[in-house]
This record gives C-alpha cells, sequence and structure tokens, in this order.
C-alpha cells in the first residue's frame, strides 16, 4: 500500500503529461500576422491611441482558434490591444494610456494608499523577532503591490513577472507547511487589534468601491450575463460583443451577479457597471467576516490586491469568499468549495483532498447544488445548454499565452510539464489528506495552478489570500484543516 502510495503521483504525472501533448493545441495564428496587424492599426481606437502615444514594436499571437491578439508597445509599456478576427474584423480594443490604472481606480491603485494599507497590513501580521521566516511571508504577500504599480505605469512584462516570484515562494512554502507544524508560536508584532481598525479598514474598502468609475470587463461580462438571466437567456453563446469571451465562466458565477442586474442592467459597454462593484465590495466584506481571527480580518482588507479588485468589481472575490468559507467552517466545505467551483474552476482541484480527508461529509449538500444549477441550465437552455457552457468554458484551457511567464520568456514548450506535476501534486494530496493540512496544502495547489496557467494576473492571488492567511498568518491551532493525531494511525493510513 505505501509503495502504491508512492508510485501514484510518479504514475499520474506521465499520464497526464502524454495527455497534456498529445492534445496540445495548434499555436499557428488564425489570420495572418501581417493581415492581423493591419486590421488592427485601422480600427479607430487603436489608430487615435498610437497617434497620441505612438509605438515602436507589435506582437501579434494567438487568442483562441478563432481570433488574433495584437498588443502593441513603446519600449517596454503596453499602449493597446486588439483581437482580431479570422475575417479581418476587430472584436474588441483595449487602450492603456498614461495616468490610468491597469485595473482599479485612480484611488484604489494610489501609491500612497498602497503604502498605508501595506503597513496597516505587516503590523497586523508581522512577528517578533522581526528576522523570521514569518515575517518573509508577510513580504512575499506584500511584494504583489510591484505587479500593481508596474501594470499602472504599462510595463506589463515586468506586472507579470515580478508576480512570479512571490508566487513561487510562497507556493513552495505552503507546500512545505503542508507537512510541517512551526516549531515555536510566533509572538505578534502588534499584541492587539482594536476593533474600530478593522472598522476603518472596512470604510477605505467601501469609499474604493463607491469612488470607482466601474468595472472591468469581467465585472462587465458577469454584469452582462446576469442581466439575460434576468430575461431567461444564458449567457452561453449570447453574451454583448463589447467583450471578448465573456461567458467563459460557470452558471453560479452569473447569478450571484444578478443583485447587479436588478440595480444597473449591462446590454453593451456605454451601460453603467456599478452594480458589479457593489456585489465585489459585499463579497470582499463576507470574506473578511469569514477569516474568523481579527488579526486575518485586517491582513485581508488591507491586503493591496484585494482594494484593487474591489474598484474593479472582479469576480475573484466571489471566488475567494467560498474558499475562505470552505477553510473557515468545515462542515460546509465541500459546499463552499463546489459553489466556488460554479463560479471559476479552480476549486475543483482541491475536491479530491478535502473530499478524501472529510469522508465525503457535506457531499449531499454540494450535489444538490450541483443538481440545481444543472436542471436551471436545461430549462433555460434546452438539451443543448450543458454543451454550450462546457463549449465557452473550454476556452480557459485553449486561450493563448500573451500574459504569462511561459510566453513572455518563450518558454511554453515547457508549460504541459508544468501541468502536469500540478495534476500528479493534486493526486498526491487526496491520497495523503489524513496527514496534511489543508489549508496549507490547498495554498500549494492553487499557487502551482497560477504558476502553470496561461494567463496570470495580480487579482488572481485575491482567491489564493485566504489558504494563504489560514497557512502562514495563522497560529498554531487557528489553522483550519490542520491534521490531529487521530488521522494518523495505522488504520487510517491502511483504509486511505
Amino acid at each position: 500500500m505505501r509503495m502504491s502510495r508512492r508510485l501514484l503521483p510518479a504514475a499520474v504525472f506521465l499520464i497526464a503529461l502524454v495527455a497534456l501533448f498529445a492534445t496540445k493545441g495548434s499555436d499557428r495564428l488564425p489570420l495572418p500576422a501581417q493581415t492581423a496587424l493591419t486590421a488592427a492599426k485601422q480600427d479607430p481606437a487603436v489608430a487615435n491611441q498610437l497617434r497620441a502615444y505612438s509605438y515602436d514594436h507589435a506582437q501579434v499571437a494567438r487568442l483562441d482558434d478563432a481570433t488574433d491578439r495584437v498588443s502593441f508597445f513603446d519600449g517596454p509599456r503596453i499602449r493597446a490591444i486588439a483581437a482580431v478576427d479570422t475575417d479581418g474584423h476587430v472584436q474588441h480594443t483595449q487602450t492603456f494610456k498614461p495616468g490610468s490604472p491597469r485595473y482599479g481606480s485612480k484611488t484604489s491603485d494610489s501609491p500612497w494608499l498602497l503604502a498605508l494599507l501595506s503597513i496597516a497590513f505587516f503590523a497586523a501580521t508581522a512577528t517578533r523577532p522581526l528576522r523570521s521566516m514569518r515575517n518573509l511571508d508577510v513580504l512575499a504577500l506584500l511584494a504583489f503591490a510591484i505587479p500593481i504599480l508596474a501594470g499602472d505605469r504599462q510595463l506589463l512584462t515586468l506586472s507579470v513577472l515580478s508576480g512570479y516570484v512571490p508566487l513561487a515562494y510562497l507556493c513552495a512554502r505552503c507546500a512545505w507547511r503542508a507537512t510541517h507544524d512551526e516549531r515555536t508560536p510566533a509572538t505578534p508584532l502588534v499584541e492587539r487589534i482594536p476593533a474600530h481598525y478593522i472598522a476603518a479598514a472596512a470604510i477605505v474598502l467601501a469609499f474604493t468601491a463607491v469612488g470607482s468609475s466601474g468595472a472591468i470587463d469581467v465585472g462587465f461580462a458577469s454584469t452582462a450575463g446576469a442581466t439575460l438571466l434576468l430575461h431567461g437567456t444564458l449567457p452561453y453563446g449570447h453574451m454583448p460583443a463589447d467583450v471578448v469571451h465573456g461567458d467563459t465562466y460557470p452558471l453560479l458565477n452569473y447569478v450571484l451577479y444578478l443583485p447587479a442586474a436588478v440595480i444597473a442592467p449591462v446590454r453593451d459597454a456605454f451601460d453603467d457597471t456599478s452594480g458589479a462593484l457593489l456585489v465585489g465590495l459585499a463579497a470582499a466584506l463576507l470574506t473578511a467576516i469569514a477569516m474568523k481571527s481579527s488579526r486575518l480580518t485586517l491582513a485581508w482588507l488591507c491586503f493591496p490586491p484585494v482594494v484593487v479588485a474591489v474598484a474593479a468589481g472582479t469576480n475573484d472575490l466571489l471566488l475567494a469568499l467560498a474558499i475562505a468559507a470552505a477553510l473557515a467552517y468545515s462542515s460546509r466545505s465541500i459546499l463552499a468549495l463546489t459553489a466556488g467551483a460554479w463560479i471559476k474552476l479552480a476549486p475543483i482541484a482541491l475536491l479530491p483532498m478535502w473530499l478524501a480527508r472529510t469522508r465525503g461529509k457535506g457531499l449531499g449538500a454540494a450535489v444538490g447544488l450541483t443538481a440545481v444549477l444543472t436542471a436551471s441550465l436545461l430549462i433555460l437552455g434546452g438539451p443543448g445548454a450543458i454543451a454550450d457552457m462546457l463549449h465557452a468554458l473550454s476556452f480557459q484551457f485553449s486561450r493563448g499565452n500573451a500574459q504569462s511567464a511561459w510566453s513572455i520568456l518563450g518558454i511554453e514548450a515547457l508549460q504541459p510539464i508544468a501541468q502536469a506535476a500540478v495534476i500528479a501534486a493534486i493526486a498526491w494530496s487526496a491520497a495523503r489528506a489524513d496527514k496534511l493540512n489543508l489549508a496549507a496544502t490547498s495554498g500549494a495547489i492553487l499557487a502551482a495552478l497560477q504558476l502553470s496557467a496561461s494567463n496570470w494576473t495580480y487579482l488572481y492571488v485575491v482567491w489564493l489570500f485566504p489558504a494563504l492567511a489560514f497557512a502562514l498568518l495563522g497560529s498554531g491551532a487557528a489553522i483550519p484543516g490542520r491534521a490531529r493525531p487521530t488521522t494518523r494511525t495505522r488504520p487510517a493510513r491502511a483504509a486511505g
């Protein structure tokens, strides 16, 4: 039995590697590069942007099987992006003006606000002595402010690559903590966190949401899909043309944006997206409650990517809430992770380990939620609705690598190896679930998913944070999912 458990990750890795290479799509451009470049330059929005700020080189990459992505750069700074289909039509454009934030708003991305939040974050989470691995973890989390500042200055390459360094470190730290306890309890740098500090941080978060000019494309797409649901239409294949692949999320994501659609329906790019900001704010505040301890609550509210995500109205906050709920409320962990998987797909990677650890406790509620959502798909869209949703979701697995270290460094050929390793780690965690710290292992798996993905932005760290916080910033028994001695007996190992 021991030998089979040891061989399982290796076998899964080899099988996954063969499957990934066998199913790897073509990197051939749907439209010749020069044709796509010419079409993009003729688009009025792109042409105006390039006249105002100029460019010195362009990159043409595959976005999907029918679309090229054309990016214009002036040195290291990105100026414009255009999505061009096989007919030479520009489907979507995005321009980047100096002084405008990449995501969020000028308030949320203000260096002064980010600095203030970082100081509060450090005060809430740092320990004595200052020279410790715990404080290195804190600094690694604060390092995600660098991608924010770089992105706001249109330094796309720096914004992406600077995030991979702390992400890889935190992945390794969680992997170590998955099987190791802290030897000595940490002494907080600040002994007590007054309630009014938390209230002040929550008010700041609310002001950034209210003061934002509108949601980014993810919030727009989520609210547009919810608006369609209000009228009895599924979003899959019916989204407005103002956003490319806006239907690439599972059904529950759009359901949760229904309040936003009621407040401010979204049908095209000219509509108000403030409803998405309120949904994001509500998710952020509920996540703060789920963090349980005052220290982790303040850390969440002051984490720089969170304030940007709130001002951007992104659905990453909804996924963060689901993962935090899974960690904080063990009796509902499977339901929370299943709900998260119906918002974004990432929690699927955690379910094998959690199901093995909980022996399926709470599976009935998760199956019930899945049944309700599946029935809703069939009622609204007919027999083909499930296939339509799966086709829309498939973009997540076939998209081009324009915003990842794999493409920036020219090492796309190695990406399937990293992805196969993640799949093997998922199998390993399920086989050894009784011996692992679930929070730390969840953090390692989610971080590894981000490292191996074809697209990365610092907004994704928002839904990674709850696992990192419980695993690395929590203290001793306060960490949910810690393996208990009773699960380490020989009978438990044999039964696994």
